[in-house]
Parts: structure tokens; sequence; C-alpha cells
């Protein structure tokens, strides 16, 4: 359970960085996302695997690289 307690912990936190407040992050954790094939983040956060994923998709979105 701390295990994904912190990881949702550093996602929230990079979201918050990426999206300009905590706010607009919590609300675009728990919506489907585009990027993330309509997944929602705080589902996939769930696991390593996933939270990889969503960490991978804000540093996207931050550089505005899109695959």
């Amino acid at each position: 359970m701390a295990n994904q307690d912190q990881r949702r912990a550093k996602i929230h936190r990079l979201a918050t960085e990426v999206l300009g407040n905590a706010d607009l992050a919590e609300r675009w954790l728990l919506a489907p996302a585009i990027g993330l094939d309509q997944r929602v983040p705080a589902d996939l956060i769930q696991t390593p695997e996933g939270t990889e994923q969503v960490e991978t998709y804000l540093r996207q979105i931050d550089y505005c690289v899109y695959v």
C-alpha cells in the first residue's frame, strides 16, 4: 500500500508541475486520457508499469512531444 501511495504522490507532483496546479492535476488523474488509450491515469498508477506509462505521457505533454 505504501508503494502505491508513493507512486500516486510522485505522479500527482509531476502532474501538478506539468499542468500548472493541483486542482487541474487531480482532475486530469481522474479522467480518461487520449494519450493513454482512454485509460484513467489514477487506475494505471496502481502498478509500477502503469505508473511508468503515466509518467512518460506527462513528460511528453511537458515537452510537447506527442507520439
